[in-house]
């Protein structure tokens, strides 16, 4: 629902079966511990590149087997954003999860498939509600008490995320990622279109790019009609893709 006004217990009631965490408590220490961890400098790396989940048993959204730690963090951070949002509008945890993804996003690589769409879906999510809440003048980006500061937060946060998965060191292992904003790239194009979202034209301006050599690769292609057929079109052109990421790079 609408916004109206945020607070640390602001939102509907939480109960057992609606709250994906035990206590309010419980998930400030868990961020807290989590963003104390991922300062480490061998903490991401090794998240993305060596630590494999074989199960996630407690993960009730999607079956996740052979998941990198990083992937599940990322869905994790990702849905507890979402219910951030939707139902506490707690100012400290959007922090909080937003320090930690920052922390992580220059080594985001080998996205499990299902964490590549989650996180460009949500992206899409926050970009739309800040560019309504930007209209409706909700609010102000430097607090993060107020939906455009929080939506605002987000927003720039994952945008900062994909363009790191963009980035000429870490395009090649996230293939997924340009296949997710393929995928969603009628969604991105009412985003370019959107005049509130000026402040972070860069960004989207590096989406639209890569998302249009992508989409071209894959239609040239000529079989890719399915989602493996679009990977090997992506993975077989990988050069043009890069070369879209290195001039999008380029210092000045």
């Amino acid at each position: 629902g609408n916004i109206n006004k945020i607070s640390s217990s602001g939102g509907q009631p939480l109960s057992a079966r609606n709250c994906p965490f035990r206590s309010l408590s419980q998930l400030y220490l868990n961020l807290i511990l989590l963003l104390l961890i991922s300062q480490d400098s061998s903490f991401g790396p090794d998240a993305f590149r060596r630590i494999m989940v074989p199960s996630v048993p407690w993960y009730r959204e999607r079956v996740l087997k052979d998941i990198t730690l990083g992937s599940l963090l990322l869905l994790t951070l990702l849905r507890s954003i979402i219910f951030n949002l939707n139902r506490i509008q707690d100012a400290f945890l959007l922090s909080n999860c937003c320090a930690v993804l920052m922390n992580v996003s220059p080594h985001v690589v080998k996205l499990h498939e299902y964490a590549a769409m989650r996180l460009t879906f949500v992206t899409l999510s926050s970009l739309k509600k800040y560019s309504l809440v930007i209209a409706r003048n909700d609010g102000t980006e430097d607090d993060l008490t107020t939906p455009v500061g929080m939506y605002g937060e987000v927003a720039r946060t994952l945008l900062g995320v994909i363009r790191h998965c963009l980035s000429p060191k870490n395009l090649k292992s996230n293939l997924r990622v340009v296949y997710a904003l393929v995928y969603h790239q009628a969604e991105f194009r009412d985003i370019f279109k959107k005049a509130t979202l000026k402040s972070i034209k860069p960004d989207l301006v590096c989406i639209e790019r890569v998302i249009k050599v992508a989409n071209q690769l894959i239609h040239e292609y000529g079989d890719a009609h399915t989602p493996s057929k679009a990977y090997e079109a992506l993975k077989g052109n990988i050069e043009k893709i890069l070369e879209v990421s290195e001039a999008i790079n380029e210092p000045g």
